[in-house]
C-alpha cells in the first residue's frame, strides 16, 4: 500500500491556500507601508531635536540636511573653518520630499534664516507630513 497524497488533495489544499493568501497580503502591504512611513517620521523628529539640542549645548549654529535621493539626513555644527558634519542617518525606506532640505538652529535653539519647511513621507498610499516652523517647532 502506498502513503501520499492524491493529485485533487494537494490541488484543493493550493486553492484554499491561494485564496487565503490573496485575503491576508493586501492588508499586510498596507501596514508596511504605514510601518515604514512611521519609522521615517520618528526618525526625522528624533534628529530635529538632536540637531536643535546640539546648538543650544554647543552656543553655535547647527543644521539637519536632508538628502531625499539617498533617504538620509546630516548633523552638522559650525566651525571657524565651515560646517563639520557630526553625523548621517538613514531616514528608513519611505520616499521623501522637502520643501527646503536644510534647517538651521541658532544658539538658543529657534530658527536661523529660511528654516522654515514641509518634509513629506510617502510610501504606497500611507504619507505623513512634517513641518518645521521659524521658531524651531516640529509640527505633525
Amino acid at each position: 500500500m502506498r502513503r501520499g497524497f492524491t493529485l485533487p488533495e494537494v490541488l484543493t489544499v493550493i486553492a484554499i491556500a491561494s485564496i487565503l493568501l490573496s485575503l491576508v497580503v493586501p492588508p499586510l502591504g498596507r501596514a508596511l507601508d504605514e510601518a515604514a512611513v512611521r519609522e521615517g517620521v520618528e526618525r526625522f523628529a528624533a534628529l530635529h531635536e538632536t540637531t536643535r539640542q546640539l546648538a543650544i549645548a554647543n552656543g553655535t549654529l547647527a543644521r539637519l540636511q536632508v538628502d531625499a535621493p539617498a533617504r538620509s539626513a546630516a548633523l552638522s555644527v559650525e566651525t571657524d573653518h565651515g560646517w563639520d558634519t557630526v553625523a548621517v542617518h538613514p531616514l528608513g525606506s519611505a520616499t521623501i520630499a522637502c520643501s527646503n532640505p536644510t534647517i538651521v538652529f541658532g544658539p538658543l535653539g529657534v530658527g536661523y534664516g529660511t528654516s522654515n519647511t514641509r518634509v513629506i513621507f510617502s510610501r504606497g498610499r500611507y504619507a505623513d507630513t512634517l513641518t518645521t516652523s521659524r521658531t524651531g517647532r516640529l509640527r505633525r
